[in-house]
């Protein structure tokens, strides 16, 4: 929801701020006084084009500050584009200087235009004369039959994923197809350079310790040799055993020497094991004949095949097996094909199934929606319009995750008149009425938007007016309607009035705002019910349509 705007130094305005209500905003005033201006601004402060010169004096500076309440929509979206915002509120400022150079800030942050309108999607909307993108969109409509019908789309939806990851899966298949021969022949000529190797897994890096060993192995075999000398002579002079003997023997004689016979046992015992364990290890340098010229070759093979395929050695084993997949998988080819081909066409017709239930209760559903959205062109002052749903059936390339159907809608003034698209038959006041009456059945499921009307009820008097303004007030139960208008009756539903005038001030025309009380609004409608001239009884009309909401 919108909560406040502030503008200042833009077009007639000088400096106004507007605090919004949650549901129905009404703007009225004279011909010119400045209401689109309001319009012009929020629109530029949310990335707009600025289109209008405005005349800003040296280091003067345009400002448009509007501030939304942070909902779950807008959330997420900050969430999809990873922006952190520690403030309760979404501010979004546009300043431009007087060399009409613009920059965009979020929450004091400058920002792109891109960023703020990926932002604030499916918060607001602008529909004014001429801009009601969603009519010329067809996929608008599609969507608009499916929320309003209900439809289920899941198994449409997991019907079309499951197809599409085959479908992909099969288009790489098919891109080598052409060239499968020439690959073929690429990979078996790098076949032919592990055939000399036959590189087996974790042994170059076996072949490495090996060498290694190999380098040291003079040092270590004549070190062991002196320490199993000094071991065997150690055993054979079996010194350390008598004196052990004799100390248990004195110490049984005098207990002084009691604990150095147990010191000396224990660790007696401890030294043979130790040297145990010494002449056991000793026993993995007793080589048998290794060919370490063998072992070095090896080495050399690895490292050149190494360089060749630009990998690691270690990896050669794995690269390898990858060739011989490949070469396997290209041999044949034909028959992986086959199964990819009748794969897909088994998912292809499980989609089409899904994808014709989908169809077949959109048609009916389509059918419901069009009866109403006719039944109440009349309402809004299009006495013999028409709106026409045309569905067909896409080509496979242009499937999708909503099914398979394709929807033309057209549209009719006049009976007599040959159906046409929207864009071409209706003028601005008709789009904006048959957008008015699209929404306001849409009123279930669209939700806290910030919707906003420019004049929708233009040319409107009488009975149509009020039924615009019906359907304004019944779309404004579960969004925000920002509208300028010039009728008393739409004007007399809103729940929040602003009347804009300007005045002329030592020869500059300036745009005032000011939020009407119930006495305010009495007179303003009074006004757009009679003119400047304000009767007693325009007062009480006024009154009377203000009790009527």
């Amino acid at each position: 929801m919108l909560i406040s705007l502030e503008i200042r130094n833009f077009l007639l305005i000088k400096n106004i701020s507007i605090n919004f209500n949650e549901g129905f905003n009404a703007f009225t005033g004279e011909t010119g006084a400045g209401k689109s201006i309001i319009i012009d601004g929020l629109k530029l402060a949310l990335g707009g084009k600025n289109n209008s010169n405005l005349n800003l004096n040296n280091n003067e500076i345009s400002n448009i500050k509007a501030v939304f309440e942070r909902d779950v929509n807008i959330n997420k979206n900050l969430k999809d584009l990873n922006i952190e915002i520690e403030d309760d509120y979404l501010i979004v400022e546009r300043q431009i200087n007087y060399q009409q150079k613009s920059k965009i800030l979020l929450n004091g942050q400058t920002t792109s235009q891109s960023i703020i309108k990926k932002i604030l999607i499916n918060t607001i909307e602008f529909q004014e004369n001429y801009e009601q993108q969603e009519l010329f969109d067809n996929k608008y409509f599609l969507n608009f039959i499916d929320k309003l019908g209900k439809i289920e789309l899941t198994s449409v939806i997991h019907s079309y994923q499951n197809l599409k990851i085959l479908k992909d899966e099969l288009n790489e298949f098919l891109k080598v197809e052409k060239n499968i021969n020439e690959k073929l022949e690429i990979l078996k000529g790098k076949q032919e350079k592990f055939k000399l190797l036959n590189p087996k897994k974790k042994e170059y890096t076996s072949l490495i310790n090996q060498r290694n060993l190999n380098k040291n192995f003079k040092k270590i075999s004549d070190i062991s040799h002196q320490l199993k000398k000094s071991i065997s002579d150690f055993n054979l002079n079996n010194n350390l055993s008598i004196i052990d003997k004799n100390l248990i023997k004195l110490s049984e004689i005098d207990k002084d020497f009691k604990d150095i016979s147990n010191s000396l046992s224990t660790n007696y015992i401890e030294i043979n094991e130790l040297l145990n364990d010494l002449d056991t290890r000793f026993e993995k340098y007793e080589f048998d004949e290794i060919d370490f010229d063998f072992i070095d070759e090896r080495i050399y093979q690895y490292q050149q095949l190494s360089k060749f395929f630009n990998v690691d050695c270690e990896n050669l084993y794995d690269l390898n097996d990858k060739i011989v997949d490949e070469i396997s998988l290209l041999e044949n080819y034909e028959n992986e094909k086959k199964k990819l081909q009748n794969k897909h066409q088994e998912l292809l017709d499980l989609y089409k199934v899904e994808a014709k239930k989908i169809s077949f209760i959109r048609k009916k559903t389509a059918d419901i929606i069009l009866d109403k959205i006719n039944n109440e062109l009349p309402s809004v002052n299009i006495e013999q319009g028409e709106i026409l749903f045309k569905f067909s059936e896409a080509i496979e390339d242009n499937y999708n995750s909503k099914g398979y159907d394709i929807l033309d809608v057209l549209f009719r003034t006049n009976v007599k008149n040959e159906f046409n698209s929207i864009k071409k038959v209706a003028s601005g006041g008709e789009l904006s009425r048959l957008l008015l009456i699209i929404k306001s059945l849409s009123a279930t499921y669209d939700k806290n938007l910030t919707i906003v009307f420019d004049e929708v009820d233009s040319g409107l008097s009488g009975r149509i007016a009020t039924n615009v303004s019906d359907k304004i007030l019944k779309l404004s139960k579960n969004n925000q309607i920002i509208a300028i208008t010039h009728s008393a009756q739409v004007a007399s539903r809103a729940n929040k009035h602003w009347k804009i005038e300007k005045k002329l001030d030592k020869n500059d025309m300036e745009s005032f705002i000011t939020n009407l009380d119930e006495n305010g609004r009495i007179i303003e409608i009074a006004t757009l019910i009679s003119g400047s001239k304000i009767t007693e009884e325009s007062k009480k009309v006024a009154r009377d349509l203000i009790n009527e909401k």
